[in-house]
């Protein structure tokens, strides 16, 4: 028989409430979007097909900028990638 390791992970401190550590606070975060993104947010509920490239075309701004941007709208869920990396679009998440 091998040997057999358990890990446990507790939630840091500021991230809890009251007496014990397994409560977690669930306050919604209220992160503004920036001018590029919001703008690509419009540009995506007015229906248009958006990738990187129209994102730092449009604001000439470099691609990791743009990617930056992109990914953080993807991490809050507002946006998805549908499709292949060659021919895919980003549209607004349902």
């Amino acid at each position: 028989m091998g040997s057999a390791l358990r890990v446990v992970f507790h939630s840091h401190p500021e991230t809890a409430k009251g007496p014990w550590l397994h409560e977690p606070v669930n306050e919604p975060v209220n992160e503004p979007v920036n001018d590029r993104q919001q703008w690509f947010l419009s540009q995506l509920a007015a229906g248009k097909r958006f990738k990187v490239n129209d994102l730092l075309t449009h604001w000439k701004v470099s691609e990791s900028t743009a990617k930056r941007d992109i990914n953080n709208l993807r991490e809050r869920g507002l946006i998805e990638f549908i499709g292949s990396p060659k021919t895919g679009y980003y549209r607004l998440k349902r």
